[in-house]
């Protein structure tokens, strides 16, 4: 049957279904699907309309307790919604089957669940240790209105972005899957990767996050990390993928839910912790809380959702970078990186692409053992001439430092790993000759390293990926029921009253008032709003009663920064951030970036035009 008489006899069939009430209206109708104004129906008078109604008999057949026939239904309205799309119709027409799909999507994933849960089979029963146990599925992509925005950016305005980051991910996407699998976490949150840096090892953010993962210096030594002189691990494809799938682990062990697992690595467990405190939900749909991270989740299941399928999404004909590949070889000792490209007959460059956290010319691990990834087949070579007989150099890691302001002697010695007394005899630092700035110190890391040695294959530190592991208390411990169906957000526009924006969405201002913890009817330009449909609409803010078990008991944590240390005043929504202009920016870039309008900037800082200067600072507004 085609698409669309499938979806015209499903509607006949739900016109004859006696629905039962469920709070939904006086009538018990289903939810209000927002209608096209009256010019626009004109233009577009059945596409839109068929799959409004399809969308309102799959809600009835749901609640009639024919859930297969609401799948079907769902699923055939879907298509259809696709196919238009596809079409390129006109800008309000794709706004509403935009729309009707996040609604579409939000009742097949609900009706879906609701199948699965009916068939379980004998023995595999969901005991006690079941609920608990960490997830090692697949994640499956949450969709709603604020997901499908995000992916219709991705294949629209920002896709060249997208096709570089899907482009790199060919480099690096096996590896950290496979790591992620061997820390024993779901491999889909590799996705993350393209939120976070869009697989650039040398992503540098505003707050100084680094790495493909974006770790900030004090996370990443929290997590093992090594970050000093010589190496900086949170480039290290490996190590920095070992170091957040465990901040993953430990983040999935408070929250029990990825979503908000997956919030609290953008924003930090205290900031969400206490919105959940505050707000009385462990839904992160429901929760309101920094801009950034509001954002963050959809992203992730946007790309989540692309990657699955990039054929439907126009990727398919994007060429992947090649897998890396490479040989490991651990030494004792430090090493001089030309004289391991001679050995193994490899150039200096390719062992720098391979090893991206090495910082200088030498190489000088933890704990005195060193790590280096070879190109694929040359690890034998290096090895074979080692063990017959060829040496590697022993290192001078002597270093130079330029004093900067408010540095110390201790400090530095602390910095480089090197005693405080030594640096300032070897300087001739002393009550006559203090530390002044713009002092050149000489360093001495190691004046006497020792010739590098081959270290046994069966320490586990001569893996590339070997990060020590640390042990974290858990400040809460929740099981939080995240789920996006019949929710999203709305930016409010110029002119827009709470009133207009209810009656669109189908709600009361009462009910918005209460979604978004308002304490008046005025709302200001720029402002987000959460806004519920169907089953979502009528359930409480408050969260459900295990919710209000659970966030009795939870002893929130003081306020501090979240692992990007954004600069938040206690992190809460609602607070500008405030960031500071780096060389080649614009307040156009950093407008995109931040998600914000350039006027709003402007506005915000007291701007009369465009021209801003590196190193100045910047309120940047939040919702």
């Amino acid at each position: 049957m085609p698409v669309r008489a499938s979806i015209m006899a499903a509607v006949a069939v739900a016109a004859l279904i006696s629905v039962p009430r469920f709070g939904f209206g006086m009538d018990g109708a289903p939810p209000v699907v927002p209608s096209m104004a009256d010019s626009d129906r004109a233009a577009s008078p059945t596409l839109v309309q068929e799959v409004r109604a399809a969308y309102e008999a799959a809600w009835a057949q749901r609640h009639a307790g024919d859930p297969a026939t609401a799948l079907r239904t769902a699923e055939s309205a879907l298509d259809q919604v696709q196919t238009a799309l596809a079409a390129n119709p006109d800008a309000t027409t794709r706004a509403d089957l935009v729309d009707l799909r996040s609604r579409l999507s939000g009742l097949h994933e609900a009706t879906a669940r609701e199948l699965q849960d009916v068939h379980v089979e004998p023995g595999n029963e969901a005991d006690e240790n079941v609920l608990n146990a960490p997830a090692i599925d697949a994640i499956q992509p949450q969709m709603n209105a604020d997901v499908s925005r995000w992916i219709d950016f991705f294949t629209g305005a920002g896709r060249s972005t997208f096709e570089r980051w899907l482009k790199r991910s060919g480099r690096y996407m096996e590896l950290f899957r496979s790591v992620l699998q061997r820390e024993g976490l779901p491999p889909d949150l590799v996705h993350l990767v393209f939120v976070e840096s869009g697989f650039n090892l040398h992503a540098r953010s505003v707050s100084a996050a680094v790495g493909p993962w974006q770790f900030v210096r004090g996370t990443a030594k929290l997590f093992g990390l090594t970050v000093d002189a010589w190496v900086d691990e949170r480039k290290d494809p490996e190590k920095a993928t070992v170091a957040a799938a465990r901040y993953l682990k430990h983040l999935y062990s408070i929250f029990g839910d990825w979503p908000l697992a997956l919030a609290s690595y953008n924003a930090g467990e205290g900031t969400v912790l206490r919105a959940i405190k505050a707000q009385g939900t462990t839904n992160y749909w429901d929760l309101r809380l920094p801009r950034q991270t509001e954002d963050y989740v959809p992203q992730f299941m946007a790309a989540l959702a692309i990657t699955r399928d990039p054929g439907k999404y126009g990727f398919d004909a994007v060429e992947l970078d090649d897998p890396m590949a490479f040989d490991e070889i651990a030494l004792k000792g430090a090493v001089d990186l030309r004289a391991i490209a001679k050995l193994a007959d490899c150039s200096v460059e390719e062992l720098r692409q391979l090893n991206p956290a090495l910082l200088r010319g030498a190489a000088r691990g933890r704990e005195g053992i060193t790590t280096l990834r070879v190109p694929s087949s040359k690890g034998e070579i290096l090895l074979q001439r080692l063990q017959g007989g060829a040496e590697l150099p022993a290192v001078n890691l002597t270093l130079k430092h330029k004093v900067h302001r408010n540095e110390t002697l201790q400090g530095l010695a602390n910095q480089y790993g090197v005693s405080a007394k030594e640096l300032a005899r070897i300087n001739g630092i002393g009550r006559k000759r203090p530390l002044r700035r713009g002092m050149v110190l000489t360093v001495p890391a190691s004046l006497r390293a020792p010739r590098p040695e081959i270290l046994d294959q069966e320490d586990p530190r001569a893996s590339t990926a070997y990060v020590p592991q640390r042990t974290l208390g858990l400040p809460a411990t929740l099981s939080g029921r995240s789920t996006a169906d019949g929710r999203s957000t709305v930016t409010v526009k110029k002119g827009e009253t709470l009133a207009l924006i209810a009656e669109r969405n189908g709600v009361t201002v009462a009910e918005l008032m209460k979604w978004n913890r308002l304490k008046s009817t005025h709302v200001r330009r720029g402002a987000r709003l959460k806004i519920r449909t169907g089953e979502a609409a009528v359930s409480d803010s408050a969260g459900s009663d295990s919710d209000a078990v659970q966030i009795a008991a939870l002893k929130a944590p003081a306020s501090r920064r979240g692992r990007h240390s954004v600069h938040r005043r206690g992190g809460q929504a609602g607070v500008p951030t405030v960031i500071v202009v780096k060389p080649g920016e614009t307040l156009g870039s950093i407008a995109r970036r931040h998600g914000v309008s350039l006027a709003e900037i402007k506005r915000v800082n007291g701007l009369r035009s465009g021209a801003i200067r590196a190193g100045q600072r910047l309120r940047i507004p939040a919702s």
